[in-house]
């Protein structure tokens, strides 16, 4: 459909048009406030990888809890330790009656002494309600806990407490940021149209926008797995481009309109002005959301839950936010443009619309800008890209890191439970490493023990393993003389008992003497190394989890297995360092392909929109330098600790996130002036002209959408979630860099510097 048939369209059936967007937005509504109970964790999870398998053989074979609920006990002074268990059973025995617990692995089992440490100790809970529907039970241990009473107190935390706060906080930085940054966007507004009228469609179309894309995301949640972060982007993209859409297309409107009315064509008035809007207000609408639709596509090359359901999210309100202004918008302005752009006589408002002949370029402020920048463009070239390298710098040393309970604040106490848990019974840069032999459904031979003793013994003797623990790191005689009397001569479960008979050549004899005298069921410490059809070491090597010294340990051991060709049997990494070492490389791995997928993909649209080969790879030379300065201030903020900040690593979502959305978000600012610019350029065949009006008709309309963007997305700076904070600052700083720098510095400089090459085009006609 050209635009002529959607203004005709739009011009008669109106009111038809208005009804069913408002029942659109309304059925929306509807769905929209359930969005929050919807989403579920982060979604960094790489469910095809390694360590996915190796948690689910962990479950079933071991029966450890995947995402267990953790209690932290704490013994109160006065209190004997006699007192504090008994405190500590009467405590689990009612937690054993809240709806989904299947398991607690606590102190007062038998092999659970190492969770008893001083004053304190732990407890892990095992559910059977997925973690995105852990609300209910959660509340009611709370409950439970509410009041501090007896001889300890009780803390709760674990992944998906952890992710319950997230979720909440999330929420509350939502709407603190709408409490904040709705009115802030339409005073701005009402200063760049010069009335309120105008000013709250705006509004509207960034509301109706936001709705309505939540809307239909809750309906994607029950067939899609949706993170949280989803509910912080949709309001923080649907704002923005909503009301930028809105902003470009009233003030073209607008300007046609004073052009119509000063011909004094009153026929056929709002049919020409509306199709000459969307002609190139529109034109220029639909590119830019082009740039967006394709930045966010790239993120789709990492194949993590997070990055599918934000993207999806994020396309979802970028598509309704260009039907609503290119549908809704027209049909209100064809219907009340009367009353939203024209004053009666006599009326005073500190918002009334200017005459004409008052907001002429060449009187305006951005024309002496123009002229400025035309004059020096080598000079403002060098302080431009000067300044850029100067913000760019910081960026080699950029930390990165899995979000967790760190990305909470302090006060919460699923954090300060986190925190003391590693402090007490956690070691200090080391982590710990599952491996599993077997995993199948083939029950286990005398290969497998073979290889699973082999393995044991290279880790024991690997300067980088702090410990090791394992079937046989219990059972070595070394250690078999300390725990004899309280187990009373280990009973082995009697179907494994001709598999450890097998391997007897390979036992010292007194070990061989207790194993011959087995003939039952396995105590709870053996039955967390061996299973029927698996065997369990754990290794806890030197370095965090997401450090390069644990990511270069694994690629040894997986070398050093893959060299060993001599066996068949599967034997699987997993625990949260494999995790995350997981998720670092696909997102690193595919980083690639997404930059060049968007770079790409936008020179191809900047081309047909353009019809220009340099013009493109200027822009997206721009774009990427903007990138790369917004990267360096993250740096300074986050990873140094600048401004006041706590020094901390940068969520590995940020940079892609950021990339994705302000990538495409910048090109708007880029296709709004160029369009302006190649208009003049093909009506009088002058770049240097071209560049000068350009600049001046379109300095106030980026600054005020720029204006508009930060009033959205500033409030996120201040968020609870660090992750939100994170991005918040992050796009921020890159629209400042990028409304600045670029767009009102270099992009300017360099078009005068280029000259008419800004528009070659190999066999176009000049």
């Amino acid at each position: 459909m050209g635009y002529r048939s959607l203004v005709v369209l739009i011009s008669r059936y109106p009111r038809f048009i208005i009804l069913c967007w408002v029942f659109i937005i309304g059925m929306s509504a509807i769905w929209a406030w359930k969005l929050p109970g919807i989403v579920q964790d982060h979604g960094l999870n790489l469910n095809q990888g390694e360590a996915h398998a190796v948690e689910l053989i962990l479950e079933r074979e071991f029966h450890v809890p995947t995402d267990p609920v953790i209690l932290l006990f704490e013994k109160k002074t006065g209190t004997t330790l006699a007192e504090f268990r008994g405190w500590m059973k009467e405590r689990l025995q009612q937690v054993r009656t809240i709806s989904g617990v299947t398991a607690i692995i606590s102190p007062l089992e038998a092999g659970g002494s190492h969770m008893l440490r001083g004053d304190v100790a732990y407890a892990l809970l095992r559910f059977d309600v997925p973690s995105h529907q852990m609300g209910p039970p959660l509340a009611q241990l709370r409950s439970m806990f509410a009041t501090p009473e007896g001889p300890g107190t009780v803390q709760i935390t674990g992944k998906s407490v952890v992710q319950q706060d997230v979720n909440r906080l999330s929420f509350r930085d939502l709407e603190q940021a709408e409490i904040v940054g709705l009115p802030l966007a339409f005073v701005i507004l009402c200063f760049a149209f010069r009335g309120l009228y105008a000013a709250l469609i705006a509004v509207i179309m960034g509301v109706s926008g936001v709705i309505t894309a939540m809307g239909v995301t809750s309906l994607m949640g029950y067939h899609l797995a949706l993170s949280n972060f989803v509910i912080n982007v949709i309001p923080m993209v649907g704002m923005a481009l909503s009301i930028d859409f809105a902003l470009i297309i009233l003030s073209r409107y607008r300007e046609e309109l004073q052009r119509v009315q000063k011909r004094e064509e009153a026929g056929a008035e709002e049919e020409e002005v509306l199709q000459r809007t969307l002609r190139t207000a529109g034109r220029a609408v639909f590119f830019s959301a082009a740039c967006v639709l394709l930045g966010l596509l790239g993120l789709l090359w990492i194949r993590l839950p997070m990055f599918l359901s934000v993207s999806l999210a994020a396309i979802i309100v970028l598509v309704i936010s260009v039907l609503l202004n290119i549908t809704l918008l027209p049909a209100i302005l064809s219907l009340y443009s009367v009353r939203i752009f024209r004053q009666k006589s006599g009326y005073s408002s500190p918002f009334r619309r200017e005459p004409l002949e008052q907001t002429l370029p060449s009187r305006s402020f951005w024309s002496r800008w123009s002229g400025i920048i035309m004059k020096r463009p080598i000079r403002m070239t060098l302080l431009g890209t000067g300044a850029l390298l100067l913000l760019v710098l910081p960026v080699t040393r950029l930390e990165l890191a899995i979000p967790d309970a760190a990305s909470l604040p302090v006060r919460l106490e699923s954090r300060q439970a986190t925190e003391q848990l590693q402090r007490i019974f956690g070691q200090k840069n080391v982590s710990a490493v599952e491996i599993v032999i077997g995993g199948t459904t083939e029950p286990l031979t005398a290969s497998h023990w073979r290889i699973a003793l082999n393995k044991m013994r290279e880790l024991e003797q690997d300067s980088n393993v702090v410990s090791v623990e394992s079937a046989w790191g219990i059972m070595l005689p070394d250690k078999l003389s300390d725990q004899a009397p309280s187990q009373n001569k280990f009973i082995i479960q009697s179907q494994i008992q001709s598999q450890i008979q097998s391997q007897m050549n390979i036992l010292s004899p007194s070990l061989r003497e207790v194993l011959k005298e087995t003939k039952s069921q396995p105590p709870a410490w053996l039955r967390s190394y061996m299973s029927d059809h698996s065997i369990r070491i754990v290794a806890t090597i030197h370095g965090t989890s997401g450090s390069d010294e644990t990511a270069s340990w694994l690629e040894q051991m997986r070398a050093k297995d893959a060299a060993d060709s001599s066996s068949f049997i599967p034997l699987r990494y997993g625990g949260e360092a494999v995790k995350q070492h997981e998720i670092m490389e696909e997102v690193s791995g595919q980083l690639p392909k997404v930059l060049a997928f968007v770079v790409i993909s936008n020179y191809l649209v900047l081309l047909a929109a353009f019809r220009s080969l340099l013009i493109p790879i200027k822009a997206i030379l721009m774009n990427l330098l903007s990138l790369a300065a917004s990267f360096g201030v993250l740096v300074l903020v986050f990873n140094q600790g600048h401004f006041g900040m706590e020094p901390s690593a940068i969520a590995i979502m940020i940079p892609v996130f950021i990339a994705g959305l302000v990538f495409g978000i910048s090109m708007d600012y880029g296709v709004f002036m160029l369009t302006r610019i190649q208009e003049v350029y093909r009506r009088t065949g002058n770049s240097d002209l071209a560049v000068q009006q350009g600049l001046a008709t379109t300095g106030r309309l980026i600054t005020s959408a720029a204006a508009i963007l930060l009033a959205v997305t500033v409030p996120f700076a201040f968020a609870d979630v660090a992750g939100v904070k994170q991005l918040g600052i992050g796009i921020t700083s890159a629209v400042l860099i990028d409304v600045t720098i670029i767009r009102l510095v270099l992009v300017p400089a360099l078009m005068k510097l280029m000259g008419r090459w800004n528009w070659w085009l190999p066999g176009q006609r000049e």
